[in-house]
């Protein structure tokens, strides 16, 4: 079990540069944003960067789902190759009519969405790049099943590199504002699609395989279904605040939530993405339920730790990412509330790998949807009176309730091991050393870093006593980064 752990921690750690490739590049588009356009236009990006999520989630039905849940099912690479073509000629279709739509619908309504006059080319530039970037999305999951941590994010920085440059061409010498954000990831999207096209044509058999996309519209449609509905309703928070108060006050949400998303994109997603492929190429083990109780801890952990790193250090990552703009340091209060809204989502993810593997997607749709009309609900309700804390709060709540649903449902297919007190007293002791280190936000720097270090080494301590942490892992930890690193003993 040490080596399949050694094996996912490794996958891990290299999807893990590619995502802090995506956060270091938002850290360094963010300053030049706002150099170049207004808040109030940092708003109407706020804004678009939800659509986008929405068109993502809506392409191709639920077939990027049922892709990876049968690619290791196909008997020899054949088989496999026509799943792939099958899949991505699915997708290519579906994203058009999703694009088209998208179109039709902004084009339309675009000034009561935004609250703010677009400029057609804007529309057609965003419109455009979004297109592309669905392309190559199916191409990313091959990479990632295929567990070719290396090859996913070498593509990813190329992306990325091709981003920074033609954003900062576009806005810096063009002087062309939010149309030069999106004509820049026209240009860098497109430019990645083209170069990925041989992995494409050497990954695929013309051969359209209607019973598999039958077999997987059906395991991912439910899931589909009610990931859109959930993003609908998860994302509406931006816009709620929009109508409720003002495009500013989307801004700095927007900029909290960017801080806090800081541990999705760096920890939690490099970690599950690594032990879901995993996990669904080793499904029928008889180690697997073992392995996935130890992972379920060793998350914990991992993302508690990252959290309280984040959120005591939020006032100076906000500083830096906004150039001092004292305008932004009003999110503050909202990053740990919105961090604990990402801690329950991420174990969220991780319970409803055992429902997938019992193909229990309808039950998942259930609980998302669910947990997305409490999350819609808290909004109309708190919004109104207190803002973006309302928002923020009102994802912790739904988070927790779905991740305790989730639960419950786990609890029904398979014998969970998980210890309900010592995750609790784990939880209040990070909430109450967070909320103690906010009292000193407002210390000077060397005795403010001081105190947060303190919090920090505290919190690790209370991982050893609750027993999240034992003596005999830290040597088992000590030999997984050193195969990390490259590194001997």
């Amino acid at each position: 079990m040490q080596r399949q752990t050694q094996f996912i921690f490794k996958q891990g750690f290299v999807y893990s540069i590619g995502n802090i490739l995506i956060k270091l590049s938002g850290v360094i588009l963010i300053p030049l944003y706002l150099r170049f356009i207004s808040e109030e236009e940092y708003g109407v990006v706020t804004l678009f960067e939800t659509l986008f999520q929405f068109i993502m989630i809506l392409s191709g039905f639920g077939v990027k789902g049922g892709f990876m849940r049968w690619y290791h099912d196909m008997n020899g690479e054949d088989e496999k190759k026509k799943l792939f073509f099958t899949s991505w000629s699915f997708n290519l279709s579906t994203s058009f009519l999703t694009i088209s739509f998208a179109g039709v619908f902004l084009f339309f309504f675009s000034y009561e969405i935004f609250q703010y006059q677009l400029e057609v080319s804007t529309i057609l530039f965003f419109l455009s790049a979004t297109f592309f970037r669905l392309l190559f999305d199916l191409p990313f999951y091959l990479l990632k099943i295929e567990q070719k941590a290396v090859a996913q994010t070498g593509w990813l920085f190329l992306n990325i590199s091709l981003l920074l440059i033609t954003t900062f061409y576009f806005l810096e010498v063009e002087k062309m504002g939010v149309k030069g954000i999106y004509l820049a990831q026209l240009i860098s999207h497109s430019i990645t699609f083209v170069f990925l096209l041989p992995l494409i044509l050497r990954s695929i058999i013309p051969s359209f395989n209607k019973p598999v996309l039958k077999s997987m519209l059906h395991y991912g449609l439910p899931l589909a279904i009610s990931n859109i509905l959930t993003t609908v309703l998860t994302l509406s928070d931006r816009h709620i605040i929009n109508q409720y108060q003002n495009l500013g006050e989307v801004a700095g949400y927007s900029m909290g939530f960017k801080v806090a998303n800081l541990i999705q994109m760096v920890v939690i997603a490099s970690f599950i993405t690594g032990y879901t492929n995993y996990y669904f190429k080793n499904l029928h083990n008889e180690d697997n339920q073992a392995l996935f109780q130890r992972i379920l801890r060793y998350f914990i952990v991992i993302v508690s730790l990252g959290g309280i790193f984040i959120v005591l250090f939020s006032p100076e990552i906000i500083y830096i990412v906004s150039m001092g703009s004292e305008f932004f340091q009003a999110s503050v209060p909202i990053v740990p509330v919105l961090m604990l809204g990402l801690m329950f989502a991420g174990l969220r993810q991780l319970f409803t790998l055992p429902l997938n593997k019992h193909k229990k997607t309808r039950r998942i749709s259930i609980i998302l949807v669910v947990s997305a009309i409490v999350n819609l609900g808290g909004n109309f309700l708190l919004i109104p009176v207190i803002g973006k804390m309302g928002a923020s709060v009102s994802t912790v709540l739904a988070q927790l309730f779905a991740v305790a649903w989730f639960y419950a449902e786990v609890k029904k297919i398979e014998p969970l091991q998980f210890a309900l007190l010592p995750n609790i007293v784990l939880l209040l002791a990070w909430s109450g050393l967070v909320f103690f280190g906010m009292q000193f936000f407002h210390l000077p720097l060397l005795a403010g870093w001081a105190v947060k270090l303190g919090l920090i080494l505290a919190f690790i301590a209370t991982l050893f006593i609750t027993g999240h942490i034992n003596k005999e892992e830290l040597g088992e930890v000590k030999i997984i980064y050193r195969k990390i690193t490259g590194r001997r003993q």
